[in-house]
């Protein structure tokens, strides 16, 4: 039988960490048992886990010490690491974390906490008056979303895919403005992906507007959080010394936004600015340094938000068996989820397929032949309508011909996912299949119609990590073709002389992490090792329960119309 998958540790990250802890934290008495606790939190904080439950036991972790947690509670609580205000490690109850962390954590919600006071936009005299429309349409939920942007600073809105999120910021907006027309209103989101999304999405909910009304909101700017910020590489250029002059701002997408960052913007904004919080508290956290939106949804930290948090529970959006296996893994968990999956038939929008992991799987060879096929058609078609004299500039903008359009929709419409960028059924595993085993090394090779993501944030050129292209044209002609926001909030087409991106990747598949804020009609998932139970045995889970949770919920809801799990056989264990 095939050994599960484990993560070995230590690393030697962990090891330089160890070694920097006994020495400025010289223990009182040292224990070999301390180097499971430091591998289980640094293992908790690669999934964005600040807090780690001790009850729990740590999946597949080589710990030194099998007796998890008696031995290693008493050997930190002997080592003196959490018995001082300055000690390394933080221990409330039953749950260990990184003192610093848990520090910022603090810092961040006393910052919250701070501007969390009743206000008044007060009316100001200006030629453009805003009739405030009707909000039959809203229900009970979203109305007292709306009503709360009359008096409160800082408000927290949540809710799962197709709960009518954005419908209601928009109605938000509308409020603030039909209060106030004069206000300086700005739009954020972690990703460059999720920005154009949010601003896609109120450009089409203002369509049936009049003017004035249609032209704010028109012009309101959607931008990353580091756009925003004017991040470089000392930090960030907008700080408490040089303010944001903004009255509101939204910030989508909140479960993908990191401690640094929300850090970052609540120092640069005015303490006068409203600042309202949208996400999902059931997405994926942010890898690293983990996220505050989840904390804030916790019931002992949400008691300071009672009157200022709306959670949005009514689907607007009927996804059939997708939603079905949304439900069950949100309401009943892992063990629920692939139980329903294995025991569901086919339906017109959820498949499940069982294959080997010798091997890419059979629907993603197909559906990947004719994807590159299209793509490239596709590519070659918008060739004829770039001018000649684009091709010698290092960056223009082309024109946004039909055909480039139905390029950008049609890469738009598949995501193919996987947990991990290594191992079996990875994303270097698909891009290898696809580019040849040296694919990293030649990227020169990458011929016309391959997507492309940026991997890096790059203000000057208008990209944002994870900005999705396509390679267009060869040899002295080969260039990259993105749609960017311009400094004036239109979407444009930019075609980019390849040297111009510091860093890039093929973008034919991704980690489930890079996907979140993205949204395609059809969606495959693999998922090369699985938690399901079966008769004769049950399998070693390679992810714990939780994390296991909210990768496959960030995955199965970027699905618009159709999911495919992909599963690996028992043979494979």
């Amino acid at each position: 039988m095939r050994e599960p998958l484990k993560k070995k540790f230590p690393t030697d990250l962990n090891k330089a960490l160890l070694a920097t802890l006994i020495r400025y934290f010289p223990p009182i008495e040292f224990n070999e048992a301390l180097i499971d606790v430091v591998n289980v939190l640094m293992d908790g904080l690669s999934r964005g886990d600040i807090y780690i439950d001790i009850k729990e036991s740590p999946k597949n972790l080589e710990l030194k010490y099998k007796d998890w947690p008696s031995i290693h509670m008493k050997a930190l609580l002997e080592s003196g690491w959490t018995k001082e205000d300055n000690s390394p490690i933080v221990l409330n109850g039953d749950l260990i974390s990184w003192r610093r962390t848990h520090n910022e954590i603090v810092e961040t919600i006393n910052k919250i906490l701070l501007r969390n006071q009743t206000i008044n936009h007060l009316s100001k005299e200006s030629s453009v008056r805003i009739e405030a429309k009707n909000l039959e349409h809203l229900n009970i939920q979203q109305k007292d979303a709306v009503n709360l942007v009359k008096s409160e600073q800082i408000i927290l809105l949540s809710g799962g895919p197709g709960t009518g999120k954005t419908s209601t910021i928009l109605q938000m907006l509308l409020e603030a403005l039909t209060r106030n027309p004069t206000l300086s209103i700005a739009m954020a989101a972690p990703t460059g992906k999720a920005a154009k999304k949010l601003k896609d999405t109120i450009q089409a909910g203002i369509e049936a507007f009049d003017d004035p009304i249609k032209d704010k909101l028109s012009n309101i700017p959607s931008k990353t959080l580091h756009k925003w910020l004017e991040a470089g590489p000392n930090g960030f250029r907008r700080n408490s010394q040089r303010l944001l002059k903004l009255d509101l701002i939204v910030i989508d997408e909140m479960s993908m936004v990191d401690l640094s960052t929300i850090n970052g913007l609540l120092d640069a904004l005015t303490k006068s600015c409203q600042i309202i919080l949208v996400g999902d508290p059931d997405q994926l956290l942010p890898i690293g340094s983990g996220g505050i939106w989840q904390i804030l949804q916790k019931k002992e930290t949400k008691t300071n938000f009672q009157t200022n948090s709306v959670k949005l529970t009514k689907s607007y959006r009927n996804k059939g068996d997708i939603a079905l296996l949304r439900n069950i893994l949100k309401d009943r968990g892992v063990d629920a989820f692939w139980q329903q999956l294995s025991m569901k038939e086919d339906s017109t929008n959820t498949l499940h397929y069982l294959s080997s992991l010798k091997s890419v799987p059979d629907p993603v060879v197909r559906t990947l032949k004719s994807y590159r096929t299209k793509l490239k058609e596709l590519t070659d078609n918008c060739i004829n309508y770039i001018p000649d004299e684009a091709w010698q500039s290092s960056m223009i903008e082309v024109d946004q011909s039909v055909e480039i359009q139905k390029l950008f929709k049609f890469i738009d419409n598949l995501l193919i996912l996987c947990p991990q960028r290594y191992g079996p059924w990875g994303v270097k595993k698909i891009h290898e299949f696809v580019l040849g085993k040296g694919f990293e090394k030649e990227v020169h090779k990458w011929g016309e119609g391959t997507p492309i993501m940026a991997k890096s944030n790059q203000p000057e050129i208008g990209l944002a990590n994870g900005d999705v292209g396509v390679i267009i044209g060869n040899g002295e002609k080969r260039r990259f073709l993105f749609n960017v926001f311009s400094e004036e909030q239109r979407l444009v087409t930019r075609l980019i002389n390849p040297s111009r991106l510091n860093r890039y990747d093929a973008a034919y598949a991704m980690t489930i992490h890079k996907a979140q804020g993205s949204e395609a009609d059809q969606v495959l998932l693999l998922w090369p090792t699985t938690s399901k139970v079966s008769e004769e045995k049950t399998f070693n889970k390679f992810y714990s329960d939780d994390y296991e949770k909210r990768m496959l919920y960030t995955a199965i809801t970027r699905a618009k119309k159709q999911l495919l799990v992909i599963t690996n056989k028992e043979e494979d264990f």
